[in-house]
């Protein structure tokens, strides 16, 4: 009697929140199913970071309280502690397999680093998703041009924070610490912009790369009670350490330092800061949240107008403005306090609310109990019987609810029916199920299977069926349902649920070829090709068949870029596609392995015979004649040649021998072949300076790259009073072993980043001048790639002014 009491008393109080019946609340669930939308976010940082916290809530918050059903899914590219394109890359290989089976109606990325990876591979998304973007640095006029896309700027207070941290401390003063990262230089516009300003402070002494170690003796230089505005963050051990996070900065500063903090990021605030005029990370969400409603309304991207102007609020903390003794009533309006201490109410709010709810709770149970010893005996049968039906339905969560009856006649329908049958359920409603998918031509309709599983009582799993609409339109549609049986075990019939799953399907094939084949060739790309080499070099380990891994490279193939444009280039790589698979056998394998990069694997042949079909190749590519307009162009190609062995056990290095060799022979005069033949020598050295050269940032991190002084004497004057001192660059290997310049600086230079460790040299030598009373010269070497590249000399000047060593001390060598 209890029981059922309580089971009553539970129904009434559902019917009594929902405001409807039961029957009602089913088809509020199918109207919620038609409406979801999906929207997938990218997060350039990772979860932990407090930015993008700020971001997550305020974004899931904007979609609570849409209207609309909305499932939101965030996702992380950790763009600050996997920097680089690769992991980028790999990143959107599993987005596009985790949500191959969900359509996502909206796309949303976080700050630039996200942002640009979209944009680099915008073609691996569906060319109608729109894109909204928050968090991005910079107005760029072409990212405003940008189809299908808009979204919300930052916007970063420097000036303003600057100016209200002089007034509030009185002061004419002010220090900066800063960082050198690239958010570090970007600071720097907004400091220029305060040097502009009428008020500005009479002193600006700007820190960089400051570690704990040095930052009480830097700061006691200046008079404590000069404001600090944090922008940057301290570095680990020295000048160029890791980055000490955002938190530990501001505690390590105001736990060191007697000067008040401020600051205009989020991620210092709470820690120490007094405050300053932030960029708030939930209004910001809003904010986007309010564009991609407008998105979502069937509205296209580019006609919505972004948000250039983020609004940005002054956050305080309550300790700290104690501390200093500064006037909240001299806050700048709209100012928010964090770590105020609290009222009563606002400390033991949440048990305020729960007791009174326990109390409100309490007496409504008593009024529904009363309710239901009255009518305890009404439509309880029917109350199951939808209980059931509600509970079946909700579960599957569908298009179009359907019941069958023990006669295979339909007596439940719900939704749009129109969508496969082109009638309204009212229309179909007691007529046998098997005259309307079966006798329908357009309907293809496995009847047969279906009836065994309603005669065996099974349940109705997936069950697929397509319907034809016109010549080549196809949909499709899934079946599913549960047997509905009575106490003794008979049939009753069956309910279930139907729904479309054209699009799905549609975007999961789509998906799987993307993965598989290269979007302008119809080659296999980089990573099923990697797959069929792996699968090759097993099986030659197992039978002892002989292959070989031809790398291919087209030669003056940028000149044609360059002269023709893009378009041309995409249009000669789609021929000479067709061009080298007229020369392979049907087993070959061709894949598309970068821009003008191609690997061939043949099966079955020996070097002798890969020499001869790559010649060939080489021949059949230099006399092809590409026709653009009234242009004609003609290409070459270098190819590499690697031999697949039983012992090639490592499929990385089989391919990096094969580039290399390709490279090799471009280096012996291009429109030729190399082959890679056991026990090279020269080719086994290449590899071993790649090597190195791919570890060049780790390398220079770890100390391995060092700097020794060879003393220049006159033969004329041998006792000038003016020594001078070449400065010579040393690299010692992960041995201990010392590796000569000539085996890794012609390497830097072919491959292009000699100007890195030009830089290196050059801010080194002078950090190390800087402790250096004498008048020695010293003669620094600069490649020619460094001294043709703006950006270094720009960089090279400005290292130099900062350092004020006298230029009479520098001499370059070229």
């Amino acid at each position: 009697m209890l029981d059922s009491l309580i089971h009553q008393t539970y129904r009434i109080l559902l019917a009594f929140l929902i405001g409807s019946s039961i029957t009602g609340g089913i088809d509020a669930t199918a109207q919620a199913a038609d409406t979801k939308q999906r929207v997938l976010v990218i997060h350039s940082y990772h979860n932990d970071l407090p930015w993008t916290n700020g971001l997550k809530v305020g974004l899931n918050d904007g979609f609570s309280k849409r209207t609309a059903v909305t499932e939101i899914y965030h996702e992380f590219l950790d763009a600050k502690r996997i920097p680089n394109l690769l992991h980028g890359k790999t990143f959107l290989q599993q987005l596009a397999l985790k949500y191959q089976k969900q359509p996502i109606d909206l796309l949303i990325v976080s700050d630039d680093p996200a942002l640009q990876l979209i944009l680099k591979n915008r073609s691996s998304f569906p060319a109608d998703l729109p894109v909204v973007y928050l968090g991005i640095n910079k107005v760029d006029p072409q990212l405003l041009n940008t189809p299908n896309m808009t979204g919300v700027f930052e916007v970063h207070s420097t000036t303003e924070t600057a100016l209200g941290a002089l007034k509030q401390t009185n002061s004419q003063n002010l220090i900066i610490l800063n960082d050198t990262t690239e958010t570090g230089k970007a600071n720097l516009g907004g400091i220029e912009n305060l040097r502009k300003q009428v008020n500005a402070p009479n002193n600006i002494v700007i820190l960089n790369d400051v570690t704990p170690e040095q930052i009480e003796k830097e700061i006691s230089l200046y008079p404590s009670h000069w404001p600090i505005l944090l922008l940057g963050q301290l570095r680990q051990d020295h000048s160029g350490g890791a980055l000490i996070s955002f938190k530990e900065t501001a505690q390590i500063a105001r736990e060191t330092l007697p000067n008040p903090l401020y600051t205009v990021s989020t991620t210092f605030l709470g820690h120490g800061v007094v405050g300053g005029k932030v960029l708030d990370a939930e209004y910001h969400a809003q904010q986007t949240v309010d564009l991609a409603k407008q998105v979502l309304a069937n509205n296209n991207a580019s006609t919505i107008t972004p948000i250039t102007n983020a609004k940005t609020v002054w956050i305080f903390d309550y300790q700290e403005l104690k501390r200093f003794r500064f006037s909240r009533d001299a806050l700048p309006a709209g100012s928010k306090l964090i770590n105020k201490e609290l009222s009563f109410y606002e400390r033991y709010s949440n048990l305020v609310w729960i007791t009174l709810g326990a109390f409100l709770t309490a007496l409504l149970i008593i009024l529904l109990l009363m309710e239901v010893i009255r009518r305890r005996e009404i439509e309880e049968k029917l109350l199951r019987e939808n209980e059931r039906r509600y509970k079946d339905l909700a579960e599957a969560g569908a298009n179009i609810f359907w019941e069958l009856d023990a006669h295979l006649s339909l007596i439940y329908l719900s939704g749009d029916t129109q969508a496969f049958s082109e009638k309204e359920p009212k229309e179909l409603l007691g007529k046998s199920f098997q005259s309307v998918v079966v006798d329908d031509p357009r309907i293809d309709f496995d009847w047969d299977i279906f009836l065994q599983l309603f005669q065996s009582h099974q349940n109705i799993q997936d069950f697929i069926f397509r319907v034809h609409e016109g010549h080549e339109a196809l949909r499709l549609f899934k079946l599913s349902g549960k047997p509905i049986l009575g106490f003794d075990k008979v049939l009753l019939g069956y309910r279930g649920i139907l729904r479309e799953i054209t699009k799905e399907y549609q975007i999961s094939e789509t998906l799987a070829y993307q993965a598989t084949y290269d979007w302008l060739t119809g080659l296999v790309n980089r990573y099923s090709f990697n797959d069929h080499l792996q699968e090759i070099m097993q099986h030659c380990q197992s039978s002892g068949l002989q292959a070989v891994l031809c790398y291919l490279d087209l030669d003056q193939f940028k000149i044609l870029n360059d002269t023709a444009g893009h378009h041309a280039g995409d249009q000669l790589l789609i021929e000479l596609s067709d061009v080298i698979r007229a020369s392979m056998r049907e087993s070959d394998i061709l894949g598309r392995l970068g821009g003008d990069e191609f690997g061939l694997i043949i099966e079955g042949c020996s070097l002798h015979t890969a020499r001869e079909i790559c010649e060939t190749l080489i021949s059949d590519i230099q006399a092809y004649r590409f026709h653009w307009e009234d242009l004609q162009f003609s290409v070459g190609c270098s190819i590499g040649v690697v031999p697949i062995l039983n012992n090639s056990a490592d499929m990385a290095d089989l391919l990096s021998r094969a580039d290399l060799a390709c490279y090799k022979a471009k280096d012996l005069g291009r429109g030729r072949v190399y082959i890679d033949t056991p026990g090279d020598l020269d080719l086994s050295s290449d590899q071993s300076v790649m090597t190195r050269i791919a570890n060049l940032t780790q390398s220079i991190e770890e100390n391995h790259f060092f700097l020794v002084k060879q003393k220049i004497q006159a033969l004329a004057s041998p006792r000038s009073a003016v020594e001078h001192f070449e400065v010579l660059l040393r690299f010692r290997d992960h041995t201990n072993t010392i590796v000569s310049p000539g085996e890794f600086i012609p390497a830097m230079e072919r491959y292009g980043v000699i100007s890195i460790i030009d830089r290196w040299v050059l801010k080194t030598v002078l950090n190390q001048l800087q402790n250096d009373t004498s008048d020695a010269v010293f003669s620094i070497n600069i490649s020619g790639v460094s001294l043709s590249d703006e950006r270094f000399l720009e960089h090279a000047i400005h290292l130099i002014h900062e350092s004020q060593i006298p230029g009479k001390r520098l001499c370059f060598e070229i």
